[in-house]
């Protein structure tokens, strides 16, 4: 469940660029069209033949092909530099142009497999939007909001097309370039198909969405077991491949402080879900209710609803597969959740 698509996919290529982090990585930040936030970073890589690019940014518009390209340029590259596209994770704005790029230049995607969350999209939106919306109801999200949780379009305007990876991105999986290997860690929960690049010799990382310097809650529900689980067990699976310099995410400014901010996110995690279980002391309610209890999702705009509620969603099954709170299917077909003691 990802919500309504950006206001408008046309971006400022103008306010692309690039920074060096060291001799040989790139940080590139592209604009994108989301009132939320107004870029998303890639990274580009010198490698043994080429340019290994990390990320590559959303789609939608020619704008935004023209802002990849203009932030290579001012990295001093080329498109035609890029021989290999590593994707951490399968979100419309870090995998948006890669079947672009796969038809404009000879690359080789590396991705995770888990990426049905997506391209499963992409191959039936009317399907999905029908499934959306019967989550939406059975979590018992208004009626009125329903359209707004069952969208599809950021998937299907922002994604250039299905970009299955040529290589497979798995734990232990090494990428190379002239800094030296790049180790994957799979680290699944704000996404399944989400992972990490250590460089352990520089001590640096590449995290995706994983750390950010503010907090970011989306969790994507409905695709694996215990998807709360595995973001809280990534944090840690991060931390254990230490230590770490520098960590580059893929929104805001490198991160310094890689274990406090790791702390940090530790923390706020067991917050969201104490606030989660703490709401269903009032009694039994559907997921919209408890989200509503916890985190006022009624007077949230639909975009960070839908996100509210997959993160409530995903809270609400950890706590059920610990035996902390059972679900139960009413008369109208909502599900409800109750505490179990």
């Amino acid at each position: 469940m990802t919500g309504p698509p950006a206001p408008s996919w046309t971006v400022d290529a103008d306010a692309a660029g690039a920074r060096e982090v060291r001799e040989g990585l790139w940080r590139l930040r592209i604009p994108v069209g989301w009132e939320e936030f107004d870029h998303v970073n890639a990274y580009a890589i010198e490698g043994r033949d080429g340019i290994v690019l990390v990320d590559c940014g959303g789609a939608g518009d020619p704008s935004c092909s023209l802002a990849l390209d203009r932030a290579l340029a001012a990295a001093g590259l080329r498109p035609e530099d890029v021989t290999d596209l590593v994707v951490t994770h399968a979100h419309s704005d870090h995998v948006g142009l890669a079947a672009e790029l796969r038809e404009r230049l000879a690359i080789t995607i590396w991705g995770h497999p888990d990426d049905d969350h997506t391209y499963s999209v992409l191959a039936d939106p009317a399907g999905t939007y029908e499934l959306r919306a019967a989550v939406a109801r059975r979590a018992g999200v208004p009626e009125a909001r329903v359209p707004a949780f069952a969208d599809v379009r950021e998937e299907v305007e922002g994604i250039s097309g299905i970009a299955r990876p040529d290589r497979l991105l798995r734990d232990g999986v090494e990428v190379e370039s002239a800094l030296g290997p790049w180790r994957v860690l799979e680290t699944p929960g704000h996404a399944p198909s989400h992972v990490c690049l250590v460089q352990p010799d520089h001590r640096l990382a590449i995290v995706g969405d994983l750390l950010c310097s503010a907090y970011i809650t989306f969790l994507e529900y409905g695709w694996t077991p215990d998807p709360a689980a595995e973001h809280r067990d990534s944090f840690a699976h991060l931390a254990a491949a230490g230590p770490l310099d520098l960590a580059l995410p893929g929104h805001g400014r490198p991160i310094v402080d890689v274990d406090e901010l790791l702390a940090a996110h530790q923390v706020e995690f067991a917050a969201r879900l104490a606030a989660t279980r703490d709401a269903l002391v009032a009694g039994p309610a559907t997921a919209y209710e408890i989200a509503d209890r916890a985190f006022n999702i009624d007077a949230a705009p639909d975009i960070d609803a839908v996100s509210l509620l997959s993160e409530v969603l995903s809270f609400l099954r950890l706590l059920s597969l610990a035996g902390e709170a059972k679900r139960e299917r009413d008369d109208a077909g909502h599900n409800r959740y109750r505490l179990t003691a």
